[in-house]
């Protein structure tokens, strides 16, 4: 494979104790298999009463691919005890060799579209600026009988984030002879790394719409064996993804791109459940007492998203259990965890996947 790759050097100047990168272009090539891709590192325009004014990429779509785990033992120190994280196995194959794989057929697809596409490594070049930026993975699982996809935008996600992983979702979910493992989101994937700006430099521009995905589970037969066999069939339903995703882009609708803050939340006087999923009839995690605080994390169709530690899951919120925060009033949670729950620290501490 030869993608193509837009390179640049970065370069960080102290003035007046502010960092200022400056990126220079050295335009679009073609490297050899193996070659690390390009930077995009380009910043936003001073913030605003109304926020942050974020800079429009320029030409073709931008689309960055990240086979997880490719080239760990090169993360920088800011990472380092993940470096020996080389991804999962089983039955004699590895994850990585999947991601790799299904990267691999994804790229000429996607090129064949015109657009500019950047395949990196683990170390996520810092602030990158995408498009659309895929982490791709294969799934370990100690029932050899679970299964299924799955998919995740990171914390407090963008509109277009959320737009990117709904487009991929819908067409994984296209395919018949695929289950989505609906409960099966973890805090690892929406905390990941390579996404969290807020806690690393070697991440991606908050801008940057970005989607974890988890193609299956090595330790189920039957999809370590579609993995393994047929990496084209799932670079298809990544690629359908992204062009319905594209199809309804405008570019310069830049307020998509800045990720959603929500307001503080209070349960009501009945008490709410932290469910599994969008749905009155799924699982519930937690039921949370009257009064308890909730920050959530996303918002979908009269639901909020929130983090709890104990278990290390998310869950979902009817929106109509819960009323505005009262100012003032005592043990203001960690950003997206509700209150007087089990575990400690702020949500950007915690649940990064490597």
């Amino acid at each position: 494979m030869t993608p193509r790759h837009r390179f640049l050097a970065v370069l960080t100047l102290p003035i007046l104790s502010v960092a200022v990168v400056v990126s220079l272009a050295f335009g679009s090539t073609r490297t050899e298999p193996g070659t690390v891709a390009a930077v995009v590192d380009e910043t936003s325009e001073p913030e605003t009463v109304a926020g942050p004014r974020v800079v429009p990429l320029q030409g073709p779509w931008v689309v960055a691919i990240q086979p997880g785990h490719w080239r760990i033992g090169e993360l920088p120190d800011e990472h380092a005890r993940r470096r020996a994280n080389v991804g999962a196995s089983h039955g004699g194959v590895r994850e990585v060799d999947i991601n790799v794989a299904v990267t691999e057929a994804l790229v000429p697809l996607l090129e064949n579209e015109g657009w500019d596409i950047q395949m990196i490594p683990a170390t996520v070049p810092p602030g990158l600026r995408a498009d659309a930026l895929l982490s791709i993975h294969a799934d370990w699982g100690a029932d050899p009988n679970r299964n299924g996809w799955k998919l995740a935008a990171p914390w407090r996600p963008s509109p277009a984030a959320s737009s990117l992983a709904q487009a991929l979702r819908e067409s994984f979910g296209a395919e018949p002879g695929l289950r989505e493992d609906r409960n099966g989101i973890t805090v690892g994937m929406r905390g990941y790394f390579g996404f969290a700006s807020h806690r690393f430099h070697y991440a991606s521009s908050p801008y940057t719409p970005a989607v974890l995905v988890e193609l299956g589970f090595l330790t189920n037969d039957v999809e370590r064996a579609r993995m393994v066999e047929d990496p084209d069939f799932y670079a298809a339903v990544i690629h359908r993804g992204l062009v319905s995703y594209f199809a309804g882009r405008d570019r310069l609708e830049t307020a998509s791109l800045i990720p959603r803050i929500f307001e503080i939340k209070t349960v009501g006087h009945e008490g709410a459940a932290v469910r599994r999923s969008t749905t009155p009839d799924s699982g519930v995690i937690r039921h949370l007492e009257a009064g308890e605080i909730v920050r959530p994390v996303d918002e979908v169709g009269g639901w909020y998203e929130v983090r709890i530690r104990t278990p290390a899951l998310t869950g979902w919120v009817r929106a109509a259990d819960l009323v505005p925060f009262a100012t003032g009033t005592a043990g203001d949670p960690a950003p997206g965890e509700t209150g007087r729950m089990p575990g400690g620290g702020t949500e950007p501490a915690g649940g990064d996947s490597s």
